[in-house]
C-alpha cells in the first residue's frame, strides 16, 4: 500500500467537477489498497502555503485537479504554484489535471527535481454531465486508475489516450453520438488524445 496527495482548489464551478474526478480516482485507487495521504481543498484552503506542504508530503504521488495555464497553478486566477516554488515536489510524480500546465510548468518542475509529470499541453475540457455521465473525466480518472496496478506513468498517459481515442470514436458514431455535447465532446477528446504528456521519468513507478 502507498500513499498519494489530492491538490483540488473547489474555486469555481469547473474546478468543483474536477474535484469530483478526484473523489473517483481516489476511490479507484483506495480499491487497489492505497491510501489518500493528504488532500488539499476549499476546505484547508487551497492557498499557496497548504498546497506547498502537500508537495512536501512524504508521497511519491501527488495529483493536482484544478485549474492552471502554461507556467502556473492558479486558484480564483491567481498562481499558487509556478518555477519559484515546484521544486517543493522534488524526487515525486506530479499529476496535473489543468490547462496547459505541461507546456511549461511541467518542464519547469522537471528542472526543479520533479522525478515525473503527467499532464496536458492543451486546454482540459470540463463538459457539464449528462443524465449523470461525464465521459471526459471518467477517461481520464480510468486511465489515471491504472497507477494503483504499479503502472508506469507513461502507461498511465498511455491509457489515457487510448480512452480519449475510444471517446472521439463513442462521440462520432457511438453510445454519445446523440449526447447534446457530442461535437464539443468530439473534439475535446480528439485534442486531449494528443496533447497528453509525461515529463521527466517517463518509467517512474509512484504506487508500489
Amino acid at each position: 500500500m502507498a500513499p498519494f496527495g489530492i491538490i483540488r482548489p473547489q474555486d469555481d464551478r469547473t474546478s468543483q467537477q474536477c474535484s469530483d474526478w478526484a473523489d473517483n480516482l481516489i476511490a479507484n485507487l483506495k480499491v487497489s489498497g492505497h491510501k489518500k495521504a493528504i488532500d488539499v481543498s476549499s476546505c484547508t484552503p487551497a492557498n499557496t502555503s497548504n498546497i506547498i506542504i502537500a508537495l512536501k508530503y512524504p508521497c511519491d504521488l501527488i495529483c493536482y485537479f484544478g485549474h492552471g495555464d502554461e507556467g502556473n497553478w492558479l486558484s480564483r486566477s491567481l498562481t499558487t504554484v509556478d518555477n519559484s516554488n515546484v521544486f517543493a515536489a522534488a524526487g515525486k510524480a506530479l499529476v496535473s489535471v489543468a490547462c496547459k500546465t505541461a507546456r511549461q510548468l511541467g518542464p519547469d518542475a522537471i528542472t526543479a527535481g520533479v522525478e515525473a509529470w503527467l499532464g496536458f499541453t492543451c486546454k482540459v475540457a470540463v463538459i457539464t454531465p449528462h443524465k449523470g455521465v461525464d465521459p471526459v473525466g471518467d477517461a481520464i480518472v480510468d486511465g489515471l486508475t491504472v497507477l494503483g496496478a504499479a503502472k508506469t506513468m507513461q502507461e498511465a498517459r498511455d491509457e489515457i489516450s487510448s480512452n480519449m481515442n475510444q471517446l472521439v470514436i463513442e462521440y462520432d458514431t457511438g453510445k454519445y453520438a446523440m449526447h447534446p455535447a457530442a461535437n464539443i465532446g468530439y473534439f475535446a477528446a480528439l485534442a486531449l488524445r494528443d496533447n497528453v504528456v509525461v515529463h521527466g521519468n517517463s518509467g517512474f513507478v509512484p504506487l508500489k
